[in-house]
């Protein structure tokens, strides 16, 4: 019998929806894990715990959230380590935090919540998503769903990722990093949903954000890919008018940060995708089964190459 850990946020929901729909699974909840828990499971599920706690003895690990960067960057992993993670729903709630901001955007909103403030009657033209072109960073699970849903609406989506194709068809073309500067000048928005690895880290800089013109940034990949402080210079050089940022590389963002009170930055607390127990148990369930069954799935991830 497969005996499962589980702690943290959703736990004890997890830990009941598993008792009461795989009973060939043990499953325990534990508030506070201690080591001993640790070694007596075969599979922990839920976000990362301590470091303080090893985790070398556990052939498998169940993100409860989309990014698995939390774990792969630990040193103390199974050497034969099966990873898997939580997709769910999260990709349609992704893409429809994105669509709304980028419509938000697409229809002045901040400047005209500027106008009622100052009583100011002022009619803002608004722009269509039809007209613009979107360069999506990534081309995986989540990005599918922000594809998906804004070429839906007539937007036309480029994106990124290392190989410079893609197969599904709401992506109207497909390039490397490296293709990027020629196409920038017809790009409105730039979404980010990279994970979080050592070729991410920091890729989004002033040099490269200087080859875009007025550009809307969407960060709801992983806050260490984007230089913050970069964004400084990009808004006063005009290569941005404005940012939404949901991911950072200190969470809670500090509250002497600079960019709370920034007129041209959005700040949500990491929520563009909340993992709820449903998308928890849809892809336990599905990579539980996977693994019974000896089968590769989308589900597990690389763990030497971070995704």
């Amino acid at each position: 019998m497969l005996k499962v850990l589980t702690t943290g946020r959703l736990g004890p929901q997890f830990c009941a929806a598993l008792e009461a729909s795989e009973p060939r699974v043990q499953v325990k909840y534990v508030e506070h894990p201690r080591q001993e828990d640790i070694d007596w499971a075969d599979c922990l599920a839920g976000f990362p715990v301590s470091s303080t706690l090893s985790l070398r003895g556990l052939p498998w690990i169940h993100s409860f959230g989309a990014g698995v960067d939390g774990y792969v960057a630990r040193k103390d992993l199974h050497p034969q380590l099966r990873l898997s993670r939580t997709t769910g729903l999260l990709a349609q709630k992704m893409g429809e935090f994105c669509l709304a901001h980028l419509l938000s955007f697409l229809q002045d909103n901040v400047a005209i919540a500027q106008d009622k403030a100052s009583k100011n009657w002022q009619q803002r033209p608004s722009r269509s998503i039809r007209d613009q072109t979107v360069l999506l960073l990534g081309t995986g699970k989540m990005a599918l769903g922000v594809a998906k849903l804004l070429s839906s609406l007539g937007a036309r989506i480029i994106g990124v990722n290392n190989s410079g194709h893609a197969e599904d068809a709401h992506f109207q073309r497909c390039v490397t990093m490296a293709a990027v500067p020629a196409l920038a000048a017809q790009v409105s928005c730039i979404i980010n949903t990279l994970p979080l690895h050592e070729r991410t880290r920091g890729l989004i800089d002033l040099p490269w954000l200087s080859h875009f013109s007025a550009a809307q940034l969407i960060n709801v990949g992983r806050g260490a890919t984007l230089k913050t402080d970069a964004l400084q210079q990009a808004f006063a050089r005009r290569h941005l008018a404005y940012a939404v940022l949901d991911v950072f590389e200190v969470e809670p963002l500090p509250q002497d940060s600079w960019l709370w009170p920034h007129p041209q930055v959005f700040v949500s607390p990491h929520q563009a995708a909340i993992t709820d127990i449903d998308d928890v148990m849809m892809s336990f369930t599905q990579a539980l089964h996977a693994r019974e069954q000896g089968l590769d799935d989308e589900l597990f991830i690389d763990v030497a190459k971070g995704y």
